[in-house]
């Protein structure tokens, strides 16, 4: 029953803003096509769990049939992903939704060894946002069960999204082998030539087919190993736990056991249980599995990304993009025709923050690269990251001071303008301005970071100078206007109001030009500005 290679299930927008329900090969199809806006029953934070998934099988499916270039036909997809499991599932198992025999596999479900072993499902899942990986226990940003009325492709995505990107969360629920512990995130950190789902798609596959070897040869993975684990039995116990050296380099992995039912009326639901151990011995691992979208960190023994609190913001993206700390994930190199192209392409950084027992929330950012961005400082060539990440550094450096000296005109104005009484109460005060002050900054960092990287020597400094000042958005216009915005907002009683705003825009005037600030905007022999 809903067999997603045969019975139009996922409901696809096109370009034309229609909706319409596809197969997985149509999907497919329709995606090298570049005909697909969006999959209006996916969940933001499901994008990458449903990219990934589409990535992996199709590269699997493609390499066993040793296609080098996407299929374009529906019926051709539809031969080399049934290829995959044909010899012990010929009656396409693995690709539907319900299977009620526990002992045969169903869609990211594993089969039991024995029909006695439905026993151990004791569970019941009502809703598929139920399924999925979010917490929501405590019904504040987002209620729990609420789908009560699903379609089969909100069912279809929490099962990827649980079975592909799930951590530890308690005693019997462990998480997946490509994160590191059980509390960490399975991020992604790619290059795409295009926003749309099926360009990204497409360009990701084509990569993966040529970075195989390379994965064979750095990790202890088996050319013709294991590649969907729901196919194979489980039951839960510690003996069954998989080694990464029996797994093809592009496994498709699940982490828990679940098996969907259906009713009279066709509407889905749920059973689950515990296990006594992960499925994949990942433990020793953490993390270092080859994930293509996670850049892994050189100074701890190339333990992959755990995304923290904050997301994707432009210090720590320059961090991941410059820093001699991280290595790049195999999808964040542009491809050789990439690096020759004159077209922009994005970098695409998407995660979930974990945290005990919640979830911190879900982060998603898109950066638009220029050509000489991405065939010169992208393709890794020392000089030029290194030429970028100074840039860069020295930008992130000059906001610092901006936003010290902001502070402490904050803080005399909340002390009533006098500079010898501010407190720790003070500072706290002024941390959200500063806060907003980073945010402004943040929305064009990128651009504003290329148009100096694109520049000719000679003009860097005039391109800098601008950036920091020009009397409208520069980053110090922006922080006198937010010190303006404290003043108004901010308690201070009517009698030292004046005193203290003069104080405060004195402070701040003093010390942005003094020698701990940033005096070459205002020497005009150096070509500053006034």
């Amino acid at each position: 029953m809903f067999n997603i290679l045969t019975d139009p299930l996922i409901r696809i927008i096109n370009v034309a803003g229609s909706t319409y329900p596809a197969s997985l090969p149509e999907t497919y199809t329709a995606l090298i096509d570049d005909k697909v806006d969006a999959f209006p029953a996916l969940r933001p934070h499901q994008r990458h769990a449903w990219h990934a998934f589409l990535v992996q099988l199709g590269v699997m499916a493609m390499h066993r049939d040793g296609l080098v270039d996407p299929p374009e036909d529906a019926a051709k997809w539809q031969h080399i992903i049934r290829e995959l499991t044909s010899g012990d599932c010929p009656d396409d198992e693995p690709w539907q939704l319900v299977v009620e025999d526990i002992t045969k596999p169903a869609f990211m479900q594993p089969p039991a060894s024995s029909a006695e072993r439905e026993k151990d499902y004791k569970s019941t899942v009502a809703t598929p946002d139920e399924l999925d990986m979010l917490v929501t226990s405590k019904n504040h940003d987002l209620k729990t069960a609420v789908a009560t009325q699903a379609a089969p492709d909100e069912w279809l995505f929490a099962l990827v999204t649980l079975q592909t990107m799930e951590g530890f969360s308690g005693a019997g629920n462990y998480g997946i082998s490509r994160m590191n512990g059980g509390l960490g995130s399975r991020p992604s950190f790619t290059l795409t030539p295009s926003e749309r789902w099926g360009g990204h798609i497409r360009r990701d596959i084509i990569a993966l087919l040529e970075h195989r070897p390379t994965l064979l040869a750095e990790f202890p993975m088996t050319e013709g190993g294991d590649r969907l684990l729901w196919t194979l039995p489980w039951n839960g116990t510690s003996t069954e736990t998989l080694p990464l050296n029996r797994l093809d380099p592009f496994y498709i992995e699940i982490c828990r056991r679940i098996r969907l039912r259906s009713v009279a009326d066709a509407q889905l639901y749920g059973i689950r249980t515990s296990t006594k151990a992960a499925r994949i011995a990942g433990k020793e691992l953490k993390g270092r599995t080859g994930d293509p979208w996670i850049p892994v960190n050189t100074k701890r023994d190339g333990l992959p990304l755990t995304l923290a609190t904050g997301g994707f913001t432009y210090k720590r993206v320059i961090d991941y993009l410059t820093s001699e700390d991280w290595k790049w994930p195999a999808l964040l190199r542009p491809l050789p025709a990439e690096q020759r192209s004159t077209k922009p392409m994005y970098l695409v950084a998407r995660g979930m923050v974990r945290g005990q027992g919640k979830t911190e929330g879900y982060h998603e950012r898109i950066i638009p690269l220029r050509p000489k961005t991405v065939g010169s400082a992208m393709t890794r060539r020392t000089v030029a990251v290194d030429d970028l990440g100074k840039i860069a550094r020295e930008r992130i450096e000059q906001v610092s001071i901006i936003q010290r000296i902001l502070s402490h005109a904050i803080q005399v104005f909340a002390a009533r303008g006098d500079s010898e009484k501010t407190s720790a109460e003070h500072r706290t005060l002024a941390r959200p301005w500063l806060n907003t002050l980073d945010g402004i900054v943040d929305t064009r960092f990128f651009d504003d970071l290329q148009t100096e990287f694109e520049s000719d020597e000679d003009e860097r400094q005039t391109v800098r100078n601008a950036w920091l000042i020009n009397g409208k958005d520069g980053v110090i216009d922006h922080a006198l206007q937010t010190l303006h915005a404290a003043e108004d907002s901010l308690p201070c009683p009517a009698i030292h109001r004046y005193r203290a705003r003069a104080n405060a825009e004195g402070l701040f005037e003093g010390r942005i030009r003094g020698a701990k600030g940033l005096p070459f905007l205002f020497d005009t022999h150096e070509g500053g500005a006034e």
